[in-house]
């Protein structure tokens, strides 16, 4: 064990040496925590009886305790003005403190490891199980199985296999509840806030992936899953529980949770940002629901927790490539296709899909995410219920093949979504065409429109338009007899873009030029109206055809 986390800690080492070498605080703080965690591993995770629950356990108490030492100097001020010699004083009884606590944790684990027996596999006691020094006696009833609920007896199967889920949610609590008090120790470039820090976000997604593959992961481990697909209970069902107790881990407890308590705390920024920014808690609450299903759906397809653990992130990077290049790829084809054919002819096909963009764009991205989503997650979700009900086998290249339909599909819901998009964006520029060459051929016309009145508006034709500036082909197309009315306009406060090499940046108005209105009335019967500044080559504010 101790060369395993020596080869990982020098491998850090040399990727991070700049900012060990920087903050020296790094490696005392970083060494300790280390040393503490191995020494007091094995007791650990012989309380809880589990692999993972040692995890949570041993990770959990040394976070505390790693937090309890970064707070220090906001509890006793006094100690940031100790000498040199009570410094050094200090250091040296925090590192017998230290030793001290290392023996003792190996002296309990070798202890217990002597007298540890096993009585029984996963239908014996454990953590959660052992007593009302553990869980209330009340609670500890419930949780025991009865022979007339067998569905509730499952889904009681399901809080206990879930227990280092909540026990790392339950000692991530003191250290969401200190964030604050991290944010303003790294404003002192604290490297131990920094790394605390980056615990604590770490804790989030790994919940969310526990949540996932635990319980599922556990009983496939142990051998009782096989087992279970005897009982008297249809696969589906047993499935089903599954499928919604691990969503409702995979959400409370990394998402929800943290929110709560900071709330709970007393920090109002929690509720702040929440009420301004509710489309990116929303983005947050779909993140973790998508990594918990990720988890699961590699839970089902490889035997054991720390392998469907390892395949989460590999599984959902292959999707994010997968929908990246369909992008990539739409944009390769959607634009010779769109310059080779001529979809937009007809006028008012082009101003039934510009409106259409208009519509799509002002959506929010979450709507897009869930249409890209969702045949992905109903072919995932079916795909992981017929693993659920069979032997796996114990090899890599099994998950790449289940794993390649589900690729193509959000390749195929990428693209498809991609070249949607690009549609309506073309047949948004053409639309933009025809108002800035409107434009630029008015201001050719009547350089600055002066002496316009409302009463004696400015009429001309498409053909003057022509004569005057070079048209595209769909714009001269568009404008045969067409009959153009410009006039003097109200002025326009505020920000507008839009126009020749505006690249969508704004643009202030200025007050020394006139705004004008032009209405252009096609002989289809539509009529657009185009708002901008004489004078100005990319005074466009807006085009609006009906």
């Amino acid at each position: 064990m101790i060369a395993a986390v020596a080869s990982a800690a020098l491998v850090f080492g040399l990727g991070w040496r700049a900012t060990l070498q920087q903050d020296p605080e790094l490696w005392v703080v970083g060494g300790a925590w280390v040393i503490a965690i191995l020494a007091s591993a094995a007791f650990w995770t012989l309380v809880a009886r589990s692999l993972l629950g040692g995890l949570a356990l041993n990770a959990g108490v040394h976070s505390l305790i790693l937090i309890v030492k970064i707070n220090l100097p906001y509890w006793f001020p006094g100690i940031s003005h100790l000498s040199p010699a009570e410094t050094t004083t200090a250091h040296w009884a925090a590192a017998s403190v230290l030793l001290c606590y290392a023996g003792v944790m190996l002296w309990l684990g070798r202890r217990m490891f002597a007298r540890f027996q096993v009585t029984g596999a996963i239908a014996g006691d454990d953590l959660l199980m052992a007593g009302p020094d553990v869980m209330p006696r009340a609670l500890t009833g419930w949780f025991r199985c009865r022979p007339t609920e067998p569905v509730l007896n499952l889904i009681r199967k399901e809080l206990r296999l879930l227990r280092p889920v909540w026990l790392i949610s339950l000692l991530a609590i003191p250290a969401w509840i200190c964030l604050p008090v991290y944010s303003r120790a790294i404003e002192r470039s604290s490297g131990a806030a920094v790394a605390m820090v980056l615990m604590v976000l770490g804790l989030i997604p790994l919940i969310a992936a526990l949540a996932g593959a635990l319980s599922l992961g556990e009983e496939r481990t142990s051998g009782t899953h096989s087992w279970h697909m005897t009982l008297p209970v249809p696969a589906l069902r047993q499935w089903l529980i599954k499928l919604v107790m691990a969503m409702f881990a995979g959400v409370v407890c990394p998402a929800l949770l943290p929110t709560l308590v900071l709330m709970a705390g007393g920090h109002s920024l929690a509720w702040t940002f929440m009420v301004e920014h509710s489309a990116a808690v929303m983005a947050w609450l779909l993140a973790m629901a998508l990594l918990c299903f990720a988890s699961f759906w590699c839970a089902s397809a490889v035997n054991g927790t720390v392998r469907a653990a390892l395949w989460v992130f590999p599984v959902m990077i292959a999707l994010a490539l997968a929908a990246s290049r369909a992008e990539w790829v739409a944009r390769e084809l959607m634009h010779p296709v769109l310059s080779r054919f001529d979809f937009f002819s007809d006028f008012s096909f082009t101003k039934a899909v510009s409106q259409s963009y208009v519509s799509v764009t002002g959506l929010p991205p979450l709507v897009f995410v869930l249409v890209l989503l969702i045949p992905t997650l109903v072919f995932a979700t079916i795909q992981s219920y017929r693993l659920f009900r069979k032997q796996l086998q114990d090899s890599p290249l099994f998950v790449v093949r289940r794993l390649v339909p589900l690729a193509i599909i959000i390749f195929l819901c990428s693209f498809s979504l991609a070249a949607f998009y690009l549609f309506l964006d073309h047949a948004q520029q053409q639309m933009w065409t025809l108002f800035l060459e409107t434009h630029k051929a008015i201001e050719r016309i009547q350089p600055g429109t002066p002496n316009l009145e409302a009463a004696h508006p400015l009429q001309l034709t498409g053909e003057d338009l022509a004569k005057a500036y070079p048209l595209s082909d769909h714009t001269r197309r568009w404008l045969r007899d067409a009959r153009i009315t410009v006039a003097p306009d109200k002025p326009h406060p505020g920000p507008y873009c839009c126009g020749e090499n505006s690249g969508g940046i704004t643009f202030a108005p200025d007050k020394d030029y006139s705004w004008y209105l032009a209405t252009i009335r096609l002989s289809g019967g539509s009529a657009c109206t185009l708002s901008f500044q004489a004078g100005r080559g990319f005074g466009i504010l807006g085009g609006v055809c009906e």
